[in-house]
């Protein structure tokens, strides 16, 4: 057999075996192995400096929390966290948010006699009145009359959300995250100052300046709602849940039952999409199309007979009132490796098949009589 034809069948192989892994999550990967061993490979594999930038990446909202210069620090400041910041308890803190709570961070769920319920972490109680920073509203302190409290209760559910080690790429991605939290909490503010990264201020794309938000609004339709529902169930439903289930962050807007704090109108939860509110960073990833797209899915799932209060009346005043602009943004895109990669006639890109069975780089030519085909007899 061709030498080519014998490259080929291997690479078909490890992509079948590729293909036929499983499905777990990376969280759910992580999980199952020793403790003893990701200690050791974050030690020898990780990066603290690679570490450093994802900790600081909005998508995480690593910083949000734990850095004490965000303002809105609503967990401890690593590295000052003293012997509490062994390394054990680090990663079991990002695989199991809730599997020990530090004291001072726990989570109280505070029920008003006028029916609102409050989410926080507990500041004081003194002079009739209980203080709580609420993380939903940038941090800010607010304070409930013990008179008007029906019911108070300490959530055993942390307030940091968890499956956030989903959002990495890969198991690196996590040992490079891990060596920096751990290497902070050894070493000090000194090291945690060495290896802060360079800021950099949110970039909002050009073309969002004309943007044709009632031409969006419009366009909303049973394929935009499919499409919505596809993005809430894969990336929103974590923190935020479901009619069914709730979300993994107490502090998420419960959309069936909750009153917003940032507008509930399209245009405001698209404002809340591209700049952030609260705990929630900026969805960067998204066009102006799939934020409406879950926009929809959310308002007429959550809002339309569940929370009608929140339910915005979209008519031609409402649309007239929207900033004017002629295109609808970027299509959105599926982002598929083993397409984007165009080496012309060749696919190369990299195998993975558990353990040590690894091809690192390979080469794929087609076996047909196609364009750039080698059919050997």
């Amino acid at each position: 057999m061709h030498v080519s034809r014998l490259l080929v069948v291997s690479l078909m192989l490890l992509a079948v075996s590729v293909h036929g892994q499983d499905q777990s999550t990376l969280q759910q990967k992580l999980s199952k192995e020793p403790l003893s061993r990701l200690i050791k490979d974050v030690r020898s594999r990780g990066d603290a400096a690679r570490g450093a930038v994802l900790f600081f990446q909005p998508f995480l909202t690593c910083a949000k929390c734990h850095d004490s210069q965000a303002g809105t620090q609503l967990g401890p400041d690593l590295a000052k966290i003293g012997k509490d910041g062994t390394a054990e308890h680090l990663i079991e803190s990002v695989l199991s948010p809730s599997k020990v709570i530090k004291k001072g961070y726990e989570t109280v769920t505070i029920a008003t006699r006028d029916g609102r319920t409050h989410t926080g972490l507990f500041v004081s109680d003194k002079n009739g009145n209980i203080t709580l920073i609420d993380p939903a509203a940038q941090g800010k302190q607010i304070q409930i009359s013990s008179a008007e409290i029906d019911e108070r209760k300490i959530s055993q559910q942390s307030l940091m959300p968890d499956g956030l080690v989903n959002l990495l790429s890969d198991r690196q991605q996590f040992l490079d995250l891990a060596k920096y939290l751990i290497e902070i909490a050894e070493q000090g503010p000194r090291r945690a100052s060495e290896l802060r990264p360079a800021q950099t201020a949110l970039v909002i794309p050009e073309y969002e300046k004309e943007i044709n938000h009632a031409g969006l609004i419009r366009s909303l339709d049973a394929k935009a709602f499919s499409r919505g529902e596809a993005i809430y169930t894969r990336i929103c439903a974590n923190c935020h849940g479901t009619r069914d289930a709730l979300g993994s962050m107490p502090t998420s807007l419960r959309f069936a039952v909750d009153k917003f704090k940032n507008g509930s109108d399209p245009y405001s939860l698209y404002q809340t999409l591209t700049h952030g509110y609260g705990m929630m960073a900026p969805q960067t990833w998204m066009v102006p199309r799939q934020k409406y797209d879950v926009i929809h899915y959310l308002r007429e799932t959550y809002l339309k007979n569940n929370n009608t209060s929140q339910y915005a009346k979209i008519d031609q005043p409402y649309l007239d009132k929207l900033p004017k602009g002629t295109t609808f943004g970027p299509p959105a895109t599926t982002v598929e490796p083993w397409v984007t990669m165009d080496y012309g006639p060749s696919l190369m890109n990299t195998y993975e098949v558990g353990g040590a069975n690894i091809a690192y780089k390979g080469i794929a030519v087609r076996l047909d009589a196609g364009p750039g085909g080698r059919l050997t007899r």
